[in-house]
This record gives C-alpha cells, sequence and structure tokens, in this order.
C-alpha cells in the first residue's frame, strides 16, 4: 500500500510536469543564463518618474552581472529575443509589470519603496525573474540588493532568487550630518565624498538626509549662526556681511549645497536642511541688527532666499528652544519663529507644496504647531529616541527627577522621549531621533539585534520613523582619528563604520530583513571567522547602550561620553570631569537613564537595609550584565583566527578588534565598579569598614581595568580626541580612580579592624531579570469604559513575597511612572483587572509584569532584551470601534 502511495505521487508529479512542458514553458530557471548571457528586457526606459534613481540601480546591477563573467543583452520585450526565459526590470507604473503581478496581493499599488522580485509565466508561453518596485525607490533598492547578492555569490545568485515582497516598516529613515566649521571643506566641497556617502545611504536603504547647521557649544558666535550671510545677500540687508574672508566664497557655499541635494535626488533621498542656531553672532557678522524686529525681519526674509536659491531643498529643520540662540530657557520666542514659519508655508506655496518642516520637540508650543497648519505646510515633530546618547532599544520607561519636577517648562518636558505627543487625535507626524553622540562616537559598532529591536519600536505610537546621528558626529576635522596614519584603511572616516550604516539601514526599513544581508558583508569583511567577528559585536554592542540606560552621570552629551567617561569616581572632588565636580556627580548618586526599569546604586543600597526592595533591575544584577557581556566578546574574539581575514582587510580587523577590547574592558571595569560602589554605599550606610576592604579590593580590579583601557586606547587613536566639547582622555581618567583609591585607603586606615565583607557576594548567583517561564495573557485592544484583564501564567504558585505585579501607563511621559498593581492567584494563574480610569482613550496603553525572586531580583516579563520579545512591555492599542 506504501509502495501503491508512493508511486501515485510520483505519475501525478510526472503528468504535472509534462504537462508544464507540454504547454510550451520552461520552468529551469538555469536557462535565465546561456552561456553566461542573461537577455533584460528594461521596462524603465520611458519611466517618468525620477528617472535618475533607476539608472543609479541598475548601473550597479550590471557592473556586479559583468563582474562576474556575464554579458547582457537588454531588449524592450521578450518578442524582440528568442530565449524564453528573461529577466524584467520595471516598476509599477509599467503596464506589463503591473499585469504580470497583478494576481499576487501583496503587491500594493499605492504604497512607496516596495521591493519585488517574482518569477512570472509570461504570455509567449516563457517565464520571468521579474525585478521590481512599486516606484522607482523601490527598483533601486531591488537593483541594489540583486547586485550585492551576485557580488557574493555570482550569477547563480540570479537563478536561486526567491519570490520577495519587502515594504518598510518605517516611512522615514534618516541620517544627520552636521557641518561644523570651515575645517569641513574637505569633505562639504568633495564631489566624490559625496558620490560615496550617499550612495552608501541609498544602498542601505535610507531615504533622508539632514545636513545640519549652527550646532553650537552654548554660544551664538559660531559658524553658520545664522546661516543666511554664509550662502548669500538676503535683499534689503545688503550692509549684512561675514567679518572674516574665508577660503570659500558664500556663492561657492550655496552652489555645492544645491549640489549635495541634487546627488540625494539622484538616489532617491529627500534632502533636509537643518538650521540649529539663529543667534545673533556679531562677532562673526557685520551690520546684523540689535533689533529683535529687525532681526527677525532678516531671518524671515532669508529663509525665503533660502528656499528660492536652493529648490532642491525637500524640508526644512528647525531648533527653537533656547539653544537656538532665541528666546529664554523654558520661553520659547513664539512671535521670531511665527515670522520664520510663515516664511516656509509662504515658500511652500510657491513651490506647490512639496516642502516639509520637521522641528525639533524640545520648546515647541501648542502655537507653533497650529501656525505651521495653519500656514499649510507638512508638520513632523522629531524628539529624542532615548536622552543625547544611545540606549537600550526601548523607549524609556520614565523620565529622569529633573525632568519630571519641571513639567511645566517646555524645555524640559519635551527634552527627550515622546512626552504627551502620542496622542491619537494629534495632526502631525512623529519621528524618533537616536541621538548618538553621548555614547556611540568613535568606536566601531554592529549588534543586529540591537537595531532590529530599535527598527520594531521606531513606529511606536503611529510614529513615521526615525533618524540617527552617525559615529563621529560633530568631530572637529582637525586630528585624524587614528595616531599613526599607517592604520588608515578608508579615505573617508565614515567608511570606517560601515557594518553600522548597513544595519541601521537595512533593519531600519524591515526588522524582517535577512541575516544573509549583513553576513554576507562580515564574511567579505573576515572571511571564515566572520561568525566569531559578528557574535563579538553582538555581544559588545550591548555594553554603551546599557551603561546609557542604567547608569547616566549627566544627560547632556556635551558631558556625557560613554566610551571616555568613568561614569563618575566615588568621591565628588576626584572628578577628571570638572563638569561633574561642579554638579557633586559621584558614580554612586548616579541617576540611571531609566530610573523605571533600573535602581540607582544609592537608593537600592537604602531600599535592601529598609526591606522595601522595588522590583527594578538592581546593581548586582546590572554588574552580572556588564561582567557577562565582557567575556562573551573575548570569548568571541578568541575564536577569529587571523589567518581567517582576506589579506586586504587585515588591517580593518587589527584596528576593529582593540575597539571590541576597549568595550570589553569597559564593560568589566563597570562591573567591578558597580560592586565597589554598592559595597562603599553599605559602609556609608551601616559603617561596617569591612564593605571599605571589599570596595577597595574591587576598586584596584576596576583599576585594571582602566589600564587595559588607556593602553588599547593608545595604539590607535588620537591621545585627546576632539568633538563639540573637550571631553578629556582616557589617562584623566585613572588619575581620577588613582584618588578613590588613595582616600578610600586613607578612610580604612581610620577605621576598626573588621573582616571583609561584600553586599553582593552573600547574594545567591542566580542574577537573571527576564523569564521565558512566564507567559502574559494581554488583550490586543482596550475599551475605555470597561477595566482591562490581563493575566499571567507562571506554571506554579509562588510564595507570597513573590507574588507577581502589573505595571501600566498610558504612552504619555508626562503621566509620570507605571502604576503598580498587585495580581491574584485565581487557580490557574495570575490575574488583575486594570480599572478603567487609568484607561484614556487617546493614548495606548503598556503593560509589563514583575516578581521579586527568593534572593531579592527582579524578574520582570517581557524585560529587557528578551528573545521573544522586542520590546520590555507589551502594547495595548484603543479598540477600533471607538
Amino acid at each position: 500500500m506504501k509502495y501503491q502511495v508512493h508511486l501515485y505521487f510520483f505519475l501525478l508529479l510526472s503528468l504535472v510536469t509534462s504537462t508544464l512542458r507540454i504547454s510550451g514553458q520552461n520552468l529551469n530557471k538555469d536557462e535565465l543564463i546561456f552561456n553566461n548571457a542573461i537577455t533584460i528586457i528594461d521596462k524603465t526606459v520611458f519611466f517618468s518618474n525620477n528617472k535618475t534613481t533607476i539608472e543609479q540601480g541598475k548601473k550597479k546591477l550590471y557592473k556586479s552581472i559583468k563582474a562576474a563573467g556575464g554579458t547582457i543583452t537588454t531588449i524592450q520585450h521578450w518578442t524582440q529575443s528568442s530565449r524564453k526565459v528573461n529577466l524584467i526590470v520595471g516598476t509599477l507604473e509599467n503596464t506589463v509589470v503591473r499585469r504580470l503581478v497583478s494576481d499576487n496581493p501583496e503587491i500594493i499599488n499605492n504604497k512607496s519603496e516596495g521591493v519585488f522580485y517574482q518569477w512570472k509565466e509570461t504570455p509567449n508561453k516563457g517565464l520571468a525573474l521579474i525585478i521590481g518596485g512599486t516606484d522607482s525607490k523601490g527598483l533601486f533598492y531591488a537593483l541594489s540588493e540583486l547586485a550585492e547578492q551576485i557580488k557574493d555569490k555570482g550569477l547563480i545568485a540570479l537563478t536561486q532568487l526567491k519570490n520577495t515582497v519587502e515594504f518598510p516598516d518605517n516611512k522615514v529613515r534618516g541620517v544627520d550630518k552636521f557641518i561644523t566649521d570651515e575645517r569641513d571643506d574637505s569633505w562639504f566641497f568633495s564631489e566624490e565624498y559625496w558620490q560615496y556617502y550617499i550612495s552608501q545611504l541609498a544602498i542601505n536603504r535610507f531615504n533622508r538626509l539632514t545636513l545640519i547647521t549652527g550646532y553650537n557649544d552654548g554660544k551664538n558666535e559660531d559658524f553658520m549662526i545664522p546661516v543666511y550671510p554664509y550662502l548669500f545677500q538676503v535683499p534689503g540687508f545688503e550692509e549684512i556681511k561675514l567679518k572674516n574672508n574665508y577660503k570659500k566664497t558664500p556663492t561657492e557655499y550655496l552652489i555645492q549645497l544645491r549640489r549635495i541635494g541634487d546627488i540625494c535626488h539622484s538616489y532617491g533621498l529627500e534632502f533636509v536642511f537643518g538650521i540649529w542656531g539663529h543667534g545673533m553672532s556679531h562677532e562673526l557678522i557685520d551690520g546684523l541688527p540689535n533689533n529683535t524686529e529687525a532681526f527677525t525681519s532678516y531671518c524671515s526674509n532669508g529663509m525665503k532666499e533660502l528656499l528660492k536659491k536652493v529648490p532642491e531643498i525637500d524640508g526644512i529643520q528647525l531648533r527653537v528652544n533656547y539653544e537656538s540662540g532665541i528666546g529664554g530657557f523654558g520661553e520659547t520666542a513664539e512671535n521670531f519663529w511665527k515670522e520664520i514659519i510663515k516664511a516656509i508655508g509662504d515658500s511652500n506655496i510657491e513651490q506647490k507644496g512639496k516642502l516639509f518642516l520637521d522641528i525639533r520637540a524640545k520648546g515647541l508650543t501648542v502655537k507653533m504647531r497650529e501656525w505651521v497648519l495653519e500656514n499649510g505646510i507638512n508638520l513632523s515633530v522629531t524628539s529624542k529616541y532615548s536622552w543625547e546618547g544611545v540606549g537600550l532599544p526601548y523607549h524609556p520607561t520614565e523620565m529622569r527627577k529633573s525632568e519630571l519636577a519641571m513639567l511645566d517648562n517646555i524645555d524640559k518636558r519635551q527634552r527627550y522621549g515622546y512626552a504627551d505627543f502620542l496622542n491619537n487625535s494629534r495632526d502631525f507626524d512623529f519621528i524618533y531621533r537616536l541621538w548618538g553622540l553621548g555614547t556611540i562616537r568613535m568606536f566601531t559598532w554592529a549588534d543586529p539585534d540591537y537595531v532590529k529591536r530599535f527598527s520594531y519600536t521606531t513606529s511606536f505610537g503611529g510614529s513615521k520613523g526615525f533618524q540617527v546621528t552617525p559615529p563621529l558626529t560633530r568631530k572637529e576635522n582637525s586630528w585624524n582619528l587614528f595616531q599613526d596614519k599607517s592604520n588608515e584603511y578608508f579615505k573617508w572616516e565614515d567608511e570606517r563604520y560601515w557594518s553600522w550604516y548597513l544595519l541601521f539601514g537595512r533593519l531600519g526599513y524591515s526588522k524582517n530583513c535577512s541575516d544573509q544581508v549583513w553576513k554576507r558583508a562580515f564574511k567579505e569583511h573576515y572571511g571564515h571567522s566572520y561568525q566569531a567577528v559578528l557574535d563579538a559585536y553582538s555581544h559588545a554592542g550591548k555594553v554603551l547602550p546599557l551603561i546609557t540606560s542604567s547608569h547616566l552621570t549627566y544627560h547632556p552629551a556635551n558631558y556625557n561620553w560613554a566610551e571616555i567617561e568613568s561614569g563618575g569616581a566615588l568621591f565628588s572632588e576626584n572628578n577628571a570631569n570638572s563638569f561633574y565636580v561642579s554638579k557633586g556627580r559621584t558614580y554612586q548618586s548616579t541617576e540611571p537613564g531609566d530610573p523605571g526599569l533600573f535602581y540607582c546604586i544609592e537608593e537600592y543600597v537604602k531600599d535592601v537595609l529598609n526591606k522595601e526592595i522595588k522590583p527594578k533591575i538592581n546593581p548586582v544584577q546590572l554588574a552580572n550584565l556588564f561582567e557577562k557581556n565582557s567575556k562573551e566578546t573575548l570569548k568571541a574574539l578568541s575564536k577569529v583566527k587571523l589567518t581567517d581575514i582576506p589579506e586586504f582587510f587585515k588591517k580593518e580587523y587589527r584596528t576593529n578588534e582593540l575597539d571590541l577590547k576597549i568595550t570589553a574592558a569597559l564593560a568589566a571595569y563597570h562591573s567591578n565598579k558597580i560592586k565597589a560602589s554598592t559595597d562603599f554605599v553599605f559602609f556609608q550606610e551601616t559603617k561596617n569598614s569591612g564593605y571599605l576592604l571589599s570596595c577597595l579590593e574591587k576598586m584596584k580590579t576596576a583599576r585594571k581595568n582602566w589600564q587595559n583601557i588607556v593602553d588599547l586606547t593608545q595604539l590607535i587613536y588620537h591621545t585627546r580626541p576632539m568633538f563639540l566639547h573637550d571631553n578629556g582622555t582616557w589617562k584623566d581618567r585613572l588619575t581620577e580612580i588613582d584618588k578613590d583609591i588613595i582616600k578610600l585607603k586613607d578612610i580604612i586606615g581610620k577605621q576598626k579592624n573588621n573582616p571583609i565583607l561584600s553586599f553582593t557576594q552573600q547574594l545567591n548567583e542566580d542574577y537573571s531579570f527576564v523569564s521565558n517561564k512566564f507567559k502574559a495573557i494581554i488583550p490586543e485592544f482596550f475599551d475605555p469604559n470597561n477595566d482591562l484583564k490581563v493575566s499571567l501564567l507562571t506554571g506554579i504558585v509562588l510564595e507570597n513575597e513573590q507574588s507577581p505585579k502589573v505595571h501600566f501607563r498610558i504612552a504619555d511621559m508626562t503621566a509620570g511612572k507605571f502604576i503598580e498593581q498587585p495580581m491574584l492567584w485565581n487557580g490557574n494563574n495570575y490575574s488583575a483587572n486594570i480599572p478603567a480610569k487609568y484607561l484614556n482613550p487617546q493614548y495606548d496603553l503598556l503593560v509589563y509584569f514583575t516578581t521579586i525572586s527568593k534572593n531579592g531580583h527582579v524578574v520582570m516579563h517581557p524585560g529587557i532584551l528578551n528573545e521573544e520579545n522586542l520590546a520590555p512591555y507589551f502594547v495595548v492599542k484603543l479598540a477600533k470601534t471607538h
């Protein structure tokens, strides 16, 4: 019987196959390539929309085919070829392409930037591989990706291509690029640089470049503040001129600005011009009016002239808080911005509505939002994703104390995060900016898991997408990244960070991007050891964001840089960072970036002693996580064989290996510094000198970690890296640690002799704060008129002191802390009803669960970096009937 069944299916398959062959269709995809020759049916010849972008994509594909040994014949229609298997290139604007894929409901005609690869029968009883896009950008992405696959696998990549449809998760995927001063002319005026840089953005599927001027260090007298006289004379204000004789004239800057916009458009990117400074730079500019009304008129007319002279600009980005040089702290100069907005609105009418306005959230008032809309301009509000640094890939659950204490101040309440912007009735777009300056400036970085989670969360609250500030942002162009130029393997320093751009671009487009996209790139660079290198980056990639989320010594990025900062001294007067001294910062008093999920060390110790432990990740758990990431990074690196690395990329690997070792040392340092600080606070609270002995022991270990950092950085980097603000050196922090150790020894000498005592070694070593054993039952939608029932499946009844809590809050950061509510065992699981009074039809609801384990550690669900959930909380949306 079994044999008969097998025979039946064999005969059926043979019948189907023969029927297809009889009907004339050749199902052998391999015949797409005959003697390395490929026939391409080009359906883009008469494409009317942004043809240049498509030409860039075709050029890349054709180049890769030829480099792989292929030859190309281009025709208009399959009737021009005797070949039965061909390749078709086109978008849905073409009737033939649209009809061939019309039976696939996934390919949506009116959705932008879509990519599709489809094998389809053609009316001539042939077969075609369609390389398509829903528009010119989508087709460019499709062509570029296929070119990369051919580069990796050869021509066989064409026949192995599977039917695929992709659409962007995030409509906006932007990169911010800053002009610092005249020293940036070397890249600003370089055609070669912009062709390289913008093409890479496009290939990685970014679709917006924001070129920003006027980002200063708290002063108005700076380059391009305001920007107008650096580009042209404003009609009616001819007396206003630059005092300095720059190497390049305003006309040259203007022409180059237009050229940059033109290159952006040739690759399908939107070109946004950011103006962050509007202050009166009397020291640099002659003739600026002192009168507020006259200065406002100058700037508003300057804006009109800018948009007239640079039609390549698609959008304007404005910083409107007091840091722009206009207005005061918490007092936005609305009248000034009203005129600027009107100028943009008038220009928008002249340009038939093609402009949009991107305003940073800090300082933005309701009136200003209304004026933008009254002027008929599309508005996007942009806010920091997580402070002025790269935190873990989720939206912080709670504002820090200084912001929560001043919610009536427009600059404080909208300083970072989404504040109260995510209400369902808003009439503007919202965009998250990942502000990298306080975290990742110099080290190479690549963590696919991080970016996948980040991409998932940037559509939160109906957001339109994200903008990111890349490594080297605000680097002064007066020093080389590497001390020894012989270590350089690039022409442009940005090239060093290819993996950062690759991951944020491709996973930013789609969190479901195939891992082959980055694996093939790592394989090209690191040969047979590519997986070990990727594993090392994946572990190291969590370290710097973890520092920012759990230990944000000071918020402004000018004074807090995770790659170089120690996190604060044990004694404030010993801080290497003079700003920390003036603010009285210490390692143990530092507030977490997210005080909702992480403990401050001082608060934790006091809660332990008072037996009032809160459900937060505690210092012991945090130290363990840093230690784990350090060890795993080094473990992965130990598997790399230098002989595996292609000769061309050996220099790159050696420098990047140092980055990974430095990051591992940073993680080890923070692990030991946390333990030392925790024991120090226990001494302060209990006066038991045994804790001091343990603190000293761990500080000595932390010093060894930091000495390692100093030694490694000296092998490669400039000794005093200068960005917007002078942050000192790694060696400065070693002196800070030495001072702490000297003072500890002095205090110990004045104490009674007690046996060494360490709190961190008293606890059970089960430090995990995420449980995959738990499962939550949460409705997808809520009815604001009824209580919301949530359940947590734990598998067993927990002891009373371990009974779980549900934490919830609407998606409004100004609402403060999450509300905690105990859950009750109902015989099968734990459940709770979230009262309807806490539900708001204007906002989504955020929910997560916690319990305290027997050893006093929090266990969260879903928790940060949960393998099964991309965010540490669940999101419940308003029922569609409301």
